[in-house]
């Protein structure tokens, strides 16, 4: 009786096998769960706040955002089942190509800090490179995708036995799905608006283009960077209008390029301060404690002068990158970039730095490596590391003195510990300043800052002083890189007077003024044959290491030295507002003469963007 029951039971299983609706539905379920795997993964090499399960759980809470990414597998399946007549083939083929892009999208974030996109076919020989100086970690999700895999090609070969053969029926089939997914991709997996307004949110996802790409999917983003591919130039700086190659290359065959003299080669440790400004140049403050005395005490020992940044509050790696690189404004990164780094690696230096953050903010992990660095360190690289300058100025100073004295070394270093927002509700003695007539949140707020700050300066002084008697030649930059914020909308420089209207000089300069220093202990003063004292004016971030070359009589690379040259006259260039500094006069016209200056640096600068000199 038990086998009579058993043999039913597989005649009605082969019958329901054998079923077509059984066996689209079937097909349609496994591909919904390529899809899920696929969503899966990607979320997992995120970093995110959150885990990646909840992370996948904001996706399907989000019906178009989940159907953006679910469509794509099942109209893969549904295609290769008309085509083939056969659900093994549907499923398995397309299923281990979806998952296989998964994986190595997760791979390529996890060891490279940024998403994986159709253009990066385009590098497959140099991902063979990269991917052998790796050892890949199997995760535990990789087996459970790898195992869901092979599960679903033993489901297809087993219970979805259903082949149509009527020929008409399955070619009208595929075509009607081409035609859809042709539509689809050209109407809506491309559309700019809809890609900007279709994302799931979680901390970070403004400041770092794998959470970007994340908080859309996998199958959704990367189908999206598609249309990068149709273009012939695939590099991520958009070709200017006015650009003209032959005349870039001609601009920078006029000049010889310099190497640095083995006796001048001093080393260099650069300092970017957060939110660093001297509110003291504002003079409307009543001062409790001398919180820029040390500042000023350094500045008199050496070439300082006023950075005028592109950015106030946020976007530290405008002023970060310009100066790195030289860049008159801030542009992508997708593949090594010509920068300062490289030019002194070339020269035989070690480069390496440190930065008080996570590593995926601003994909600095992977930009820093894209920018020249030898090593690069973040918070997750320290067991004890914390945002503090206490921390910071540790670190950077034991990177120093642990540095492979046989080569010169260049150190740049970002710390954090004045990022706002800066407390309303309580601050603490001693007080910085008097409160005079700002309100209590006004007076916290200020307080507040002025107490890191002014701690900043004397960890920076610290330094500074453990330097002066070092045997070894070394050259100390240090620079804000924006005005801090202070308040929901300003209200602090609202309650203070300040003028921040951008549309009057006094507004422009208080909006966008940080100090800098150029500091040389007396090993490098010889060695370098220069005081290291001076006034250094206003200038803007891509100048600066410029001057630090100049005060060292360093050539340096062909675009520098036009950088110099433009200087010469033009001192500030300020994107944002489209404004310059000629001669010492604000202009949004350039003269003749500088304008056919300018225009022939930024032809260098996108030749020097859109072709890497390896070194």
């Amino acid at each position: 009786m038990i086998l009579d029951i058993l043999k039913k039971a597989k005649r009605k299983l082969i019958i329901l096998t054998e079923n077509p609706v059984f066996c689209v539905v079937m097909l349609l379920l496994m591909s919904i769960g390529v899809g899920l795997v696929s969503l899966l993964l990607g979320a997992t090499g995120t970093w995110a706040a959150i885990t990646s399960y909840s992370l996948v759980v904001k996706y399907l809470l989000s019906p178009t955002l989940a159907l953006l990414n679910l469509l794509p597998p099942i109209l893969m399946i549904l295609l290769v089942y008309s085509i083939s007549g056969r659900a093994w083939i549907a499923f398995s083929f397309p299923a281990m190509l979806i998952i296989l892009l998964s994986i190595v999208g997760l791979y390529k974030v996890q060891m490279r800090g940024d998403p994986l996109v159709a253009t990066d076919f385009a590098y497959i020989r140099e991902a063979g490179n990269i991917l052998a100086l790796y050892t890949l970690t199997i995760y535990g999700r990789i087996v459970f995708a790898i195992a869901a895999l092979a599960l679903g090609v033993l489901t297809s070969v087993f219970l979805v036995r259903y082949r149509p053969r009527n020929i008409k029926i399955r070619a009208v089939s595929a075509a009607f799905i081409v035609v859809v997914s042709v539509f689809l991709y050209a109407f809506v997996y491309v559309d700019t608006e809809l890609y900007e307004d279709v994302a799931v949110e979680f901390w970070g996802t403004n400041v770092s283009q794998v959470r970007k790409f994340a908080a859309r999917g996998f199958m959704y983003p990367f189908i999206h960077s598609i249309k990068d591919v149709s273009s012939k130039d695939i590099s991520p700086h958009e070709k200017p209008d006015w650009y003209d190659e032959q005349e870039a290359i001609r601009a920078f065959e006029s000049y010889i390029s310099y190497d640095i003299p083995n006796d001048k080669k001093t080393n260099i440790i650069c300092i970017a301060l957060e939110s660093y400004s001297d509110f003291s140049a504002l003079d409307m403050l009543d001062y409790e404690i001398d919180v820029f005395a040390p500042l000023y005490k350094l500045q008199e020992e050496s070439f300082s002068g006023t950075l005028i940044t592109n950015t106030i509050n946020g976007g530290t790696i405008n002023t970060e990158r310009l100066f790195l690189t030289g860049n008159t404004r801030l542009t992508n990164y997708r593949t090594e970039t010509n920068s300062y780094v490289h030019y002194l690696k070339g020269q035989g230096y070690h480069a390496e730095g440190l930065h008080t953050g996570e590593d995926w903010f601003y994909d600095r992990r992977l930009i820093n490596r894209l920018l020249g660095f030898d090593e690069y360190y973040f918070l997750e690289d320290y067991s004890d590391s914390n945002r503090s300058d206490s921390f910071f100025f540790s670190a950077l100073l034991d990177l120093y003195m642990m540095r492979d004295k046989n080569k010169p070394y260049f150190s740049f270093n970002l710390s954090f510990q004045n990022h706002g927002e800066y407390d309303s509700r309580q601050t603490v003695e001693p007080y910085c300043i008097a409160q005079g007539g700002m309100s209590d949140e006004a007076f916290n707020v200020l307080n507040n800052y002025l107490l890191g700050i002014y701690d900043t300066t004397l960890h920076m002084q610290g330094l500074i002083d453990s330097l002066r008697d070092d045997p070894d030649p070394v050259v100390v930059v240090v620079f804000g890189d924006h005005m801090p914020w202070l308040g929901a909308n300003g209200f602090v420089f609202k309650e203070l007077g300040v003028n921040i209207n951008r549309d009057t000089e006094e507004g422009f300069y208080n909006y966008y003024s940080t100090p800098y220093f150029i500091w040389a202990n007396d090993e490098a003063k010889d060695m370098l044959s220069n005081d290291f004292i001076g006034d250094g004016g206003g200038l803007s971030p891509c100048f600066l290491m410029g001057e630090v070359f100049r005060l060292c009589s360093w050539e340096g690379e062909p675009y520098m030295q036009a950088l110099r040259e433009l200087k010469v006259g033009v001192d500030i260039i300020n994107p944002p507002t489209g404004l310059f500094r000629e001669n010492g006069i604000l202009t949004s016209e350039l003269s003749q003469e500088s304008r056919a200056k300018y225009l022939e640096l930024r032809m260098m600068e996108y030749f020097r963007l859109s072709n890497y000199i390896a070194r």
